[in-house]
């Protein structure tokens, strides 16, 4: 009786942490995407700014 009511109580904890994961990577996953996007670009152009600081002192 008591393995029972601790395999239902595991059981429950299991399906609510199945849900949290589940609903959580949409947001996440926006956001990596969007700092991930303005790092780059700001990286890129700061190459091109120094490329062209190189170029234009000859």
């Amino acid at each position: 009786m008591e393995k029972d009511k601790e395999i239902h109580e595991l059981k429950e904890r299991i399906s609510f942490l199945e849900n949290q994961v589940q609903n959580k990577p949409q947001a996440s996953n926006k956001l990596r995407f969007s700092l991930t996007f303005i790092v780059v670009l700001v990286v890129l152009l700061f190459l091109i700014g120094i490329f062209q600081f190189i170029s234009s002192s000859n």
